[in-house]
């Protein structure tokens, strides 16, 4: 629910939805040296997806995956649902992309704001001991 009131204010829900596969990046990466290459026990994935226009016109997209999302194990060739804008169409929306990196994101804030409320309450401790 909150996904597609999400999707409404971003107009996303405007945007053409069609097939994109993905695309190993691991030859390009090769070409651009070791310091591009991604170690082999990362829990990152960083692949490209590709897709068609109404025109037929080929586009790429980059993505990055965290191992908790569903689009990490895709192989290449495999096919994933997208929207892409049809006045830009280089840009893309994958609702499963954008839930997987929500999700961490609510999980770093929490961790955070639980982390900060625990060392308020410490120093609150420590001055209400200490009688300041």
């Amino acid at each position: 629910m909150l996904v597609e009131i999400w999707e409404r204010l971003r107009g996303y829900h405007k945007w053409i939805p069609i097939e994109a596969y993905v695309w190993s990046a691991s030859d390009i990466r090769k070409k651009l040296g070791k310091r591009h290459q991604v170690p082999p026990d990362s829990q990152f994935s960083g692949e490209l997806l590709v897709w068609f226009d109404d025109y037929e016109l080929p586009h790429v997209g980059t993505f990055v995956t965290h191992e908790t999302s569903p689009l990490y194990q895709l192989l290449e060739g495999e096919s994933v649902e997208i929207r892409y804008n049809p006045l830009k169409p280089d840009r893309y929306y994958c609702r499963p992309h954008f839930l997987s990196w929500a999700a961490i994101l609510t999980k770093a804030v929490l961790g955070i704001a639980v982390f900060g409320g625990f060392l308020a309450w410490r120093i609150w401790m420590i001055f209400k001991h200490r009688g300041l």
